[in-house]
């Protein structure tokens, strides 16, 4: 099988954990686990999804590919797929059979985050829907406190969740944006 990142046939059968044969390139390091593989070595571990807004530590590995890469076994071009929000680190994976790519040290990031068992998770349309969802109210939220600044935007927040609680509360915010609340209605 022909590496993804190094184009020759230079993956090598690897054991990466018990039970979880894997092809290791002997040039760059990347990492081949069929989805076959894969599965049969992921029943029976799941415990849960892994945290959206688990804090990732730097530096992360990072292989950016100047091309494409193709499947080893497929020959398809693997789909990269990002794994947590505001952070630049992707995982690739074959839209045809399924395997999955990990570039240089990617699998034993993972595994220090104990999230390589999560993997199949990232793939998910639920888990990039989240991941972009988290990403926009990120960006929101700096938005406002560059906007409002740091204590302002605490006490708006502060009036907001009493609003948002209080039987009252759209009478309440009615009558504060209303420019004259106390004139009469015709």
């Amino acid at each position: 099988m022909n590496c993804p990142v190094c184009k020759k046939e230079t993956l090598a059968k690897h054991q990466l954990e018990a039970d979880l044969p894997a092809y290791q390139c002997t040039d760059c390091g990347g990492i081949w686990i069929s989805a076959l593989q894969y599965w049969e070595w992921i029943k029976g571990r799941e415990e849960g999804p892994p945290d959206l807004t688990a804090d990732v530590e730097r530096p992360i590995p990072i292989e950016e590919a100047a091309q494409a890469k193709l499947c080893p076994e497929s020959g398809h071009i693997l789909r990269r797929y990002k794994v947590w929000p505001d952070v630049k680190f992707y995982l690739d994976r074959c839209g045809s059979c399924s395997g999955l790519w990990f570039d240089r040290d990617e699998w034993d990031y993972l595994r220090s985050h104990e999230q390589h068992d999560d993997v199949h998770i990232f793939f998910t349309d639920m888990w990039q829907e989240k991941l972009t969802a988290e990403e926009a109210r990120r960006r929101f939220e700096r938005m406002y406190l560059d906007r409002f600044g740091a204590e302002d935007y605490r006490r708006i927040q502060e009036i907001r969740a009493w609003l948002h609680q209080h039987p009252l509360g759209s009478a309440l915010l009615a009558y504060l944006t209303d420019k004259d609340p106390y004139r009469a209605v015709s």
